[in-house]
């Protein structure tokens, strides 16, 4: 059964992730600093993965598993606020959180990849980096890393036939957008092309796309769920 690591797993998009693939027939280890309040199908690992340590312990007990196929960097949050009210501990914590946790993990997962000769790497960024959400400039910085880093670490991993793609989802409902007004919502919605909410199905049937044994030549591409 083909192995599927998802970071984020406590609640929210990680969470239901980890769960839909999880009775869809994949193995699934969920990490996260905290286990899940909801009952759950996966296996969990307490994991915090802006800590390099926390999360080189828990790769190094699957660098040799040939069953390991994608690595889903879902682990993210976000700050509603404007940069000069932005304590310095969010700033911190957004960039360790959504920018270095994904580079991390993805180093740490890359040499049982290397040993099976196929990967799937899934990040995760945002429609906010395409229209430059106002109000969430350090999230905004910490998706646009990612998406960076994506296209740049495909080029490295091709030769392995590991792809590396981002998914972009639109607002949806979940903790990090619970605080946010509607209308503010609907503004940004209007700014894509099909200016409905996503929801977490839409996320899920991307990363099956991604995972499709038929999509080994899709890599460095970011899927903006509702376009843009």
């Amino acid at each position: 059964m083909k192995k599927i690591i998802v970071t984020g797993c406590s609640s929210g998009i990680g969470f239901y992730l980890a769960e839909n693939l999880a009775i869809s027939n994949f193995d699934v280890i969920g990490l996260a600093r905290n286990e899940p309040t909801k009952k759950y199908s996966f296996k969990f690992e307490k994991c915090d993965v802006r800590d390099f340590n926390s999360v080189s312990s828990f790769f190094s007990k699957i660098k040799k598993d040939k069953d390991v196929y994608a690595l889903l960097n879902a682990a993210g949050v976000a700050s509603m606020n404007l940069l000069l009210a932005t304590p310095e501990e969010t700033i911190k914590n957004i960039i360790n959180t959504n920018l270095i946790g994904t580079i991390f993990c993805t180093r740490e997962i890359i040499p049982a990849f290397v040993r099976s000769k196929i990967g799937r790497i899934i990040n995760f960024s945002s429609l906010a980096v395409e229209i430059g959400l106002q109000g969430e400039s350090v999230y905004v910085a910490s998706k646009a890393g990612v998406e960076g880093f994506s296209r740049s670490i495909a080029r490295e991993l091709a030769s392995f036939n590991v792809t590396v793609n981002c998914i972009s989802p639109g607002p949806i409902k979940t903790r990090l957008t619970e605080k946010v007004p509607g209308n503010y919502i609907d503004k940004v919605m209007q700014q894509q092309i099909i200016t409905e909410q996503c929801n977490e199905e839409d996320i899920l049937n991307c990363v099956k796309l991604i995972l499709d044994s038929k999509s080994d030549k899709i890599t460095g591409e970011n899927f903006i769920i509702g376009g843009f």
